[in-house]
């Protein structure tokens, strides 16, 4: 069974040292296949903060693979975000932008859906276009059968009615189709800095929580995910701040038939209309 653990919106610069101290612990005794970040590695983009998300990187106890959120574009020098918009991050973080890796139990592909002009000016939305898509398709045609195929982006896929309103990902529902074709069983993001499970269309959306940011939102510690399991059945786990470390707070069951995933438990229909992971 593969075990990966799924971190977002670490946000360096609104870090919670504690916090982070904490989460490299957890992760040491996990001992995850693949440690797997969504993206908002910084808070705004300074070189400060990539060095701080830098070093954080290289403390990790296990392979990574990691993509860009739209914090880690800078907002202020328009000169630096629209001629060399990533130059920091190709330093500090990476070349590739859109890595993929396969591991012994998953085949991954990053997508940057960070724009540096985005729908109505609003910066923080997010696009996935159709080159992006046959990326993809291409990445998953590589992995074995026995794998699963999950896709990283920053932007989520879905949101509950309660967030539905903002900063969904521009080309996300033309795209899930030709996803779902694909073989893609899993889509992980985070953005909004809220935990949540879902199936949309046979594919299981997980969002990741703010890992160790102080940007928390009500009701809502600092948290990861854990995925494990395989091509039939996978297990999310939540684990959220609790005092003074990382504790278990709630898992969701999915299971796979005909190609599709579906909820393994009797709570259905809640699930459907909040994807709590509970």
């Amino acid at each position: 069974m593969s075990v990966f653990a799924h971190l977002s919106d670490l946000h360096f610069g609104r870090e919670i040292p504690s916090v982070s101290e904490a989460l490299i612990r957890q992760l040491k005794r996990i001992k995850p296949e693949l440690i797997i970040i969504s993206g908002d590695l910084t808070q705004r983009a300074r070189q400060a903060q990539y060095i701080k998300a830098q070093e954080f990187l290289r403390e990790l106890p296990a392979p990574y693979l990691v993509i860009p959120g739209n914090h880690d574009l800078v907002a202020i020098n328009l000169l630096e975000r629209f001629t060399f918009p990533w130059k920091k991050w190709r330093r500090y973080v990476g070349v590739d932008l859109e890595p993929e890796i396969q591991t012994a139990g998953a085949a991954i592909k990053g997508v940057n859906t960070v724009r540096r002009l985005g729908a109505g000016f609003d910066w923080s939305r997010g696009s996935i276009s159709e080159t992006q898509v046959n990326s993809i398709s291409q990445a998953m045609s590589k992995a074995p059968s026995d794998r699963l195929r999950l896709v990283v982006s920053h932007h989520p896929f879905w949101m509950p009615e309660l967030y539905a309103h903002r900063n969904l990902i521009e080309g996300g529902r033309r795209a899930l189709p030709y996803m779902k074709e694909a073989g893609v069983d899993l889509i992980l993001s985070g953005h909004i800095h809220v935990a949540f499970a879902h199936v949309l269309d046979g594919v299981i959306i997980s969002h990741a929580g703010t890992a160790v940011s102080s940007r928390l939102r009500r009701g809502h510690p600092n948290s990861f995910n854990l995925l494990s399991g395989n091509t039939e059945e996978l297990t999310i786990t939540l684990m959220q701040w609790h005092v003074d470390d990382f504790q278990e707070a709630g898992k969701q069951t999915f299971g796979k038939h005909n190609g599709s995933w579906d909820y393994a438990d009797e709570h259905v229909e809640q699930h459907r209309q909040t994807g709590s992971i509970r």
